[in-house]
């Protein structure tokens, strides 16, 4: 009977690091990473020249290609209802490093395939750090908030991105509402783009 068991154990004895490894870093988000949240899924994807590759697939099955820029600025988006752009004016590469209490300014064109838009200027500010928690997983996120103006100066709108520097992401982000309040939408689970079934 134990000769039987021991392969069994062994097994277990082997699928405890990879249990351990479930959480992405610095190093394993290299290769992708999925976020959930309420039957939504975010399938992340690095590639070459700090742009990132997202493919969202919403409940009922829709699914949208979207580009970053580092995972903090969004590029193009693509679904079956059309076609976005956000056309850099300015270098995006100045938006990095998001040090403490640092400011940038970036502009862009929103466009779509038949018509662009009036530029409009993005006033990134860095205001500190916290840490967040996905599922079993911690991270700790840089807070980015962000006012997009038009050439006016009329701001357009104001939220604040929750960007984990390890995973190159936007975990999540704060909207400020009426009377000083926020709400926070985060997604609530992450794991390995892909996983390694045990032995």
């Amino acid at each position: 009977m134990l000769h039987r068991l021991s392969p069994i154990a062994l097994a277990f004895a082997l699928s405890l690091p990879a249990l351990a490894d479930e959480c992405p870093n610095a190093q394993t988000a290299k290769t992708g990473f999925v976020l959930e949240r309420q039957g939504t899924q975010a399938e992340v994807r690095p590639t070459a020249d700090s742009f990132v590759h997202v493919v969202n697939t919403y409940p009922g099955g829709k699914k949208q290609d979207v580009i970053y820029y580092r995972g903090l600025f969004e590029i193009s988006r693509f679904d079956e209802d059309g076609r976005r752009f956000n056309v850099p004016l300015s270098d995006l590469r100045s938006i990095f490093p998001l040090d403490s209490k640092a400011r940038r300014a970036v502009t862009y064109a929103p466009a779509q395939p038949n018509k662009i838009a009036a530029p409009i200027s993005l006033e990134i500010t860095v205001a500190g750090q916290e840490k967040l928690q996905l599922g079993s997983c911690s991270y700790d996120v840089t807070i980015v908030r962000n006012r997009a103006m038009n050439a006016e100066g009329r701001v357009l709108s104001e939220y604040t991105d929750l960007y984990a520097p390890d995973l190159g992401f936007v975990l999540g982000r704060r909207y400020e509402e009426k009377g000083g309040r926020q709400t926070t939408v985060l997604y609530q689970k992450i794991r390995p783009l892909a996983r390694t079934s045990p032995l």
